[in-house]
């Protein structure tokens, strides 16, 4: 199953690489699904959540009420959907630079997304044969924080975004931005936040030279709302993202209905040191995508992830497992 997966990859990318698709076409599927273990567990439930160095794509309005230096990364073991010839991988630093004054709740955050898929078999006239296929994001992130009367806080989040493509001799690029809202409050003494994401705001083109005509292709704009409410004295997290991808601005698709999805997850620490997640994607047309983990922070200032998220129903990939680690560096202060 494996194999036939990636050998349809090997046929579509050599498809796009010969401009059959045209313009229009979909672009930044890879980083579609999200990024870290912990919010991949929750069934990346984490817009009104993005408290860890994953928050610069989740949301990047989170980045403001990350305290300290946080370094992380994932890496997916045993090849995306199980094929070792897919690798899904990122590195995030964030950072309060400021530690006095009107700037001091300032964040800033830079974040590497990468996907490669080595060995597609070659399907020109020549045969025989193999090539790679090499996506990145680059994400410059900040955000800042506004208190309000009765305990509410709001940050405001904004990612620019620079998307790289390399398949055969084409190489695509392009730039975009995320927009993000935080509301952060209580209600009854019950933590409560609210999140808003506009993701590829009015859609990011990304454009090619050196394949056939040269097309520009573009990244679909998604706009997620979630809310997060912490029960039992704080062990206890739910998550609910919904996401909407509104209609095409530049290409001439109908609307990327495929693309609406519901998210659920949950989060459950018995004790400080550990973390159960568990958490579910349902599309518009029903299909599933299941998904677990667990965290633990051996040590102050280390905190690791893993998640197991099972192939979707849909039939094309396997089972993944992501591992995830992060360092915090506390500043004096705090």
């Amino acid at each position: 199953m494996q194999k036939a997966f990636i050998y349809l990859v090997g046929i579509l990318l050599f498809t796009l690489s010969l401009n059959v698709f045209g313009e229009g076409t979909n672009e930044g599927s890879f980083a579609r699904d999200g990024v870290g273990a912990r919010a991949l567990a929750m069934g990346g439930a984490f817009v009104a959540t993005a408290n860890d160095t994953s928050a610069g794509f989740w949301n990047p309005a989170g980045i403001s009420y990350l305290n300290g230096y946080h370094l992380g990364g994932m890496y997916i073991i045993g090849g995306r959907y199980g094929d070792p010839d897919i690798t899904f991988q990122d590195l995030s630093l964030s950072a309060k630079p400021v530690q006095t004054g009107s700037f001091s709740g300032l964040g800033l955050g830079i974040t590497w997304v990468n996907h490669h898929i080595a060995g597609i078999p070659y399907t020109g006239d020549d045969g025989g044969g193999t090539f790679d296929d090499d996506q990145s994001l680059f994400l410059f992130s900040a955000s800042f924080p506004f208190e309000w009367a009765g305990g509410l806080s709001t940050s405001l989040g904004a990612n620019l975004k620079y998307y790289r493509h390399s398949l055969l001799d084409g190489r695509g690029s392009g730039l975009g931005f995320d927009l993000g809202l935080l509301f952060k409050g209580t209600l009854e003494g019950i933590p409560l936040s609210l999140g808003v994401v506009s993701m590829d705001t009015l859609e990011t083109i990304v454009r090619w030279q050196g394949t056939m005509h040269n097309p520009d292709n573009y990244v679909p704009w998604i706009v997620k709302v979630g809310t997060a409410v912490l029960l039992l004295e704080g062990k206890l997290l739910l998550a609910g993202d919904i996401d909407f991808s509104p209609s095409p601005l530049h290409s001439d698709f109908p609307r990327y209905a495929y693309l609406d999805r519901l998210h659920l997850g949950v989060e459950v620490s018995p004790v400080a040191q550990l973390a159960l997640r568990g958490g579910i994607i349902v599309w518009r047309d029903g299909t599933k995508r299941l998904s677990a983990g667990l965290g633990i922070t051996p040590l102050e200032g280390l905190a690791i992830d893993y998640a197991y998220v099972k192939g979707s129903e849909s039939g094309l990939g396997g089972d993944t497992h992501i591992l995830s680690a992060e360092f915090k560096i506390s500043v004096s202060g705090e």
